[in-house]
């Protein structure tokens, strides 16, 4: 579905400027803000700005201008999050070098604009050098529903001050509150100059020194497990390698019974920040368990270059790669395959220049030297870390996907989805590097497209469809879709293999995968009445499914309320919906 609103994004945003404005009338006027998380920071420091607005009036889209001084401040094409529901992006990273910061954001297709107090947007800068730092918000150009369109120059700034050494102080800023340097969980405190554990609230932390080989090996006990989780305040344990630069190879050994016992429990995952990565096990795991108490839990994790790897994988990797080796063994045995979500792994990636996070993917390198690319990684630009959920333990490594179609801007509006599902090998062209966005999509290129983003594949899998034809390029999928309960087929017992797919018929897949994945934001309990004019025409059995998508913005109608529960999607509009889906992280 192509919009008027995104014609100012990315590509075409020189057009942006050439749009009518209307100016705002004193009364309606909205008042922005600026802020910065800390009064003063050491050089080498980040400070996080917050640009917000109070007021805002069916807001759909906006482009925002920060200027800040680039001899003082380093900040990346990355560092611009929105909390805003809609595609947002920095424009023009080659004027980050001059010091200034051009973001824009717009909703998708017809949702409607937000009002009220609103956060814009928050950016990450880190301290060069010492001075006093500035931010200035000079010019910001709005759209509202009805495609009107504003600008605004509110020359308010905020400052922080930097210093050669020392810490920061609380947040400040004009026009506004004071800002937020973050959230997520507390992490332990530091370990002490020994080696001795520190156990905090949210567990232990523990300094781990390297050998002459660079290998840091650490051994818990059951006393000092036991006494972490008694002091616990919230449901996850988190234990804390604090390492030095010159650590090639981290192991934590502890046993396994106090963990187990706990997550029988209050506790529901085991976090241990090795240094080099984070890994992260779900309870289920330890659930499955069948050892004694006494057995040795051992995680391993190693960091090498791509010239250490063996002949057969060093000319699939890019030579400036860093290779993470993982493992987990239990009384020195090998864990074999974890379940979906069993397991966390986050590890960190900095985007090059150009580089857009939704292709920032994950690749297992394979005995044979072959590259796998894990389709579930998802990139955090606020932090500037990749999280992926292994299906077993080996040589991993993050990397940039940079495939595109040479015609994705007839659907320009779609391009970074698309993008997003091909580096994940979840879509493939058409033929002549395109991708046809507008073309129409059939039954059996949706459910592949589906199956194949949220590797649902199932080699054991049988399709009883009459139209389904092994061996065929849908085959797998459609199996795969059968037996998780996606697809049901038609009366006649064929499933409508290039038939073109509706929308009431890709809401009811949509719907039933999530439910097949545990996907907590689209569970019937979530799911109202369908709001849309067009709910009679409906089919019953897709009701259920047309609400769940609408209220967690999967698919939010054609306009006028309308759902069209009849009408064909295209092959961009398929893309957006699923990438939407992959996007949402509720998970139970």
């Amino acid at each position: 579905m192509r919009t008027n609103r995104w014609t100012w994004s990315l590509s075409l945003l020189l057009i942006f400027l050439l749009l009518p404005v209307s100016p705002a009338a004193a009364s309606d006027e909205p008042a922005f803000y600026v802020s910065s998380s800390k009064s003063s920071v050491a050089v080498g420091d980040q400070v996080e700005v917050e640009i917000g607005v109070r007021g805002a009036q069916a807001w759909t889209a906006f482009e925002l201008n920060l200027s800040f001084d680039a001899a003082l401040w380093s900040v990346s094409a990355s560092s611009f999050a929105t909390g805003l529901n809609g595609f947002s992006a920095v424009v023009n990273p080659e004027l980050l070098d001059e010091g200034q910061l051009r973001a824009v954001y717009t909703k998708l297709g017809h949702a409607a604009g937000d009002s009220g107090d609103l956060v814009l947007g928050k950016v990450k800068f880190t301290a060069k050098e010492a001075g006093s730092g500035a931010f200035s918000l000079n010019a910001v150009k709005v759209g509202q529903d009805g495609d009107r369109w504003t600008d605004y120059a509110p020359g308010v700034r905020t400052s922080t001050q930097i210093v050669s050494g020392g810490g920061g102080n609380s947040g400040n800023g004009d026009s506004g509150g004071n800002g937020s340097s973050g959230g997520g969980s507390p992490a332990p405190g530091p370990a002490d100059a020994g080696n001795d554990p520190v156990i905090s609230g949210s567990g232990i932390s523990v300094k781990a020194a390297p050998n002459a080989a660079g290998t840091a090996r650490v051994e818990l006990d059951a006393e000092r497990l036991q006494s972490a989780i008694g002091k616990l305040e919230e449901h996850d344990l988190t234990i804390k390698l604090v390492s030095d630069p010159a650590t090639k190879q981290v192991e934590l050994v502890m046993p396994l019974g106090p963990i187990r016992s706990a997550m029988a429990s209050n506790v529901e995952r085991l976090t241990i920040d090795s240094g080099l990565a984070v890994v992260s096990l779900d309870r289920s795991w330890f659930a499955k368990q069948n050892a004694a108490d006494s057995a040795k839990l051992q995680l391993s994790v190693g960091r090498k270059a791509a010239s250490e790897l063996p002949a057969a994988a060093s000319g699939n990797v890019p030579a400036d790669a860093t290779i993470y080796d993982f493992g987990l063994t239990l009384d020195g045995r090998p864990v074999g395959a974890f379940d979906a979500r069993e397991v966390t792994v986050t590890v960190p990636y900095t985007l090059r220049a150009g580089e857009q996070p939704e292709q920032a993917v994950i690749y297992y390198i394979a005995d044979n030297g072959e590259l796998e690319v894990v389709k579930n990684a998802k990139y955090d630009p606020a932090t500037g870390m990749i999280s992926f959920s292994p299906r077993h333990f080996s040589l991993y490594f993050p990397g940039y996907a940079d495939l595109t179609f040479r015609d994705l801007n007839e659907a320009g509006w779609a391009k970074p989805y698309i993008e997003a599902l091909a580096a994940r090998e979840a879509v493939t062209g058409v033929g002549g590097e395109a991708f046809d966005p507008n073309g129409r999509l059939t039954r059996a290129q949706f459910i592949t497209m589906l199956v194949r983003l949220f590797d649902l594949t199932d080699p054991a899998a049988a399709a009883t469809f009459s139209d389904a034809k092994k061996g065929a390029w849908y085959y797998e999928a459609i199996a795969s879709a059968q037996k998780a309960g996606i697809v049901e087929g038609k009366k006649d017992g064929t499933i409508g293999i290039g038939d073109p797919i509706s929308r009431q018929d890709m809401a009811v897949m949509l719907y039933r995968a999530s439910r097949s994945m545990k996907l907590d934001v689209l569970a019937p309990a979530n799911a109202a009445a369908p709001s849309f004019a067009d709910q009679d025409k409906i089919a019953g059995y897709a009701k259920e499914a047309a609400a769940a998508v609408e209220q967690a913005g999967l698919m939010n109608g054609m306009g006028g309320g309308v759902f069209d529960p009849l009408g064909l999607s295209s092959r961009a509009q398929a893309a957006a919906v699923l990438y939407r889906l992959f996007e949402i992280k509720e998970w139970k």
